[in-house]
C-alpha cells in the first residue's frame, strides 16, 4: 500500500502536540455524538487506525467504550497513559504500520479519521477496516473534503503541498458506500458535512498568491453565514458512517 505522507511528516506535525479531546463544538466530534449516544453498562469496544493524537479516539473514551488504537508516532505510548488518566477505559494499543497489522479480532466500532486518503490503493485499506469490524459493529471514516469543487480549487491553488500528501480519488465517498454495501454493511450516513471552513499548510506562496489568502479568510466568517452547511462543493469534511449486518455480512 503506497502512502503519500511519510510517517516522518506526521512525527514532525505533532512534536510537542498537547493531548488533549476534541472541543464541544468541533464538528467532528459533533458528528460522531450524533450518530452514537452514550453507552449504558454495554460493554463494547472502539479502535482508531491511525490514532494519535487521539483527539478523536477520545470522544468514544468519553462515551464509554474501550479503546485501543494503532499508529506508527513516536509518541504513540503517552496517549493510552492519557487516555487512562481522563477515566476512559483502555485496551490495546499497537506501534505498528497498518498495512501489515493483524489485530486477530474484531471490535464493534472501527474509526479513521483523516487516514484513507493518503493511500493511493485506498480500496485495500478500506476492505481492512471493514475485515476489523464486528457483526452488527460499526465503521467510521472520515476525510477532509478536497474534490468537492470549491474546497478542491482552494486546495489546489492555495495549499498545494498539503493536496499532493493527499489522493484525491480516496475522498470519493460515493465510491467508499458501494463497496462497503458489497462487503455487507448498511450505509448509516454518507456525505459531506459542516459550515465552510479552509484550513492551509504554512508553505512558502507567492506574494499575488498571500494577498488572495488573507483576502479569502476576511472573507471566510461571511461565507460561513451564507454558504449552506453540508454541502459538498464547500464543506471542510467527507464521511460515512456504516453498520456491518449482523448475519455477518450474507
Amino acid at each position: 500500500m503506497t502512502n503519500k505522507a511519510d510517517q516522518s511528516y506526521w512525527n514532525r506535525e505533532y512534536a510537542g502536540f498537547n493531548l488533549h479531546i476534541a472541543k464541544p463544538r468541533d464538528v467532528i466530534r459533533q458528528w460522531i455524538e450524533s450518530h452514537f449516544p452514550p453507552l449504558h453498562g454495554e460493554n463494547r469496544s472502539c479502535i482508531e487506525i491511525g490514532c494519535y493524537p487521539g483527539r478523536f479516539l477520545a470522544v468514544f473514551g468519553a462515551l464509554g467504550y474501550r479503546l485501543s488504537g494503532i499508529d506508527l508516532a513516536d509518541n504513540l505510548q503517552a496517549l493510552p497513559a492519557w487516555l487512562s488518566a481522563q477515566g476512559y477505559r483502555i485496551d490495546d494499543f499497537w506501534q505498528q504500520d497498518f498495512t501489515s497489522f493483524d489485530a486477530q479480532r474484531t471490535f464493534d466500532v472501527v474509526s479513521s479519521f483523516g487516514f484513507i486518503e493518503h493511500f493511493t490503493d485506498w480500496r485495500e485499506v478500506l476492505a481492512k477496516h471493514a475485515q476489523m469490524v464486528a457483526d452488527g459493529g460499526h465503521l467510521v471514516i472520515e476525510a477532509p473534503n478536497f474534490t468537492g469543487a470549491f474546497q478542491r480549487w482552494l486546495h489546489v491553488n492555495f495549499d498545494s503541498a498539503n493536496y499532493a500528501r493527499h489522493h484525491a480519488p480516496a475522498m470519493d465517498i460515493e465510491a467508499w458506500a458501494d463497496m462497503l454495501k458489497k462487503e455487507g454493511f448498511d450505509i448509516v450516513y454518507a456525505g459531506c458535512f459542516g459550515p465552510f471552513h479552509f484550513w492551509t499548510e504554512p508553505d512558502e506562496r507567492r506574494f499575488r498568491e498571500r494577498c488572495m489568502l488573507w483576502g479569502l479568510r476576511m472573507l471566510k466568517p461571511l461565507l460561513r453565514r451564507v454558504l449552506p452547511r453540508h454541502r459538498k462543493s464547500w464543506s471542510p469534511f467527507c464521511g460515512v458512517i456504516a453498520r456491518k449486518r449482523s448475519d455477518g455480512g450474507r
